[in-house]
């Protein structure tokens, strides 16, 4: 049985994400000059490297879950995923093998949720529902 990974901006990544853009900058603009022309541009690579790092989180994952304050990203068992509006979330439906989330406009959105652990399944729709629920009880 296969995991959902709920991907969580943490500080270590921001700052990966921050560095690799001060290093791109840095060896691109070549702020300080080194006796050795070349440390620029290893600079400016290792800036590169860090990107690829900090992207190549989201091609590990298949099952992977984002979660904004007002948005959530939901990838399972496809390269492709689907962004939900949490108001925009009038219920959801979860099956042994189908998680069924229909909006407001009655538009339903349908994920393959074959071979996911059904604990994960389970904490999903709780998280849609209790999201869905904070934004009906505000407005």
């Amino acid at each position: 049985m296969k995991r959902i990974h709920y991907n969580q901006n943490s500080w270590f990544w921001v700052t990966v994400l921050v560095l690799s853009l001060v290093c791109i900058l840095a060896g691109t603009f070549e702020f300080y000059e080194f006796e050795n022309p070349s440390i620029n541009k290893k600079i400016a690579a290792a800036g590169f490297l860090l990107q690829v790092i900090y992207f190549f989180r989201y091609f590990i994952y298949k099952n992977d879950v984002q979660v904004t304050k007002n948005v959530i990203m939901i990838r399972l068992n496809s390269w492709n995923g689907k962004r939900i509006y949490f108001d925009h979330i009038a219920s959801t439906d979860l099956t042994e093998n189908t998680l069924i989330v229909t909006k407001t406009n009655g538009e339903q959105i349908t994920f393959d949720a074959k071979g996911i652990h059904l604990e994960d399944l389970q904490k999903l729709n709780e998280l849609l529902l209790s999201k869905s629920e904070s934004h009906l009880n505000i407005g």
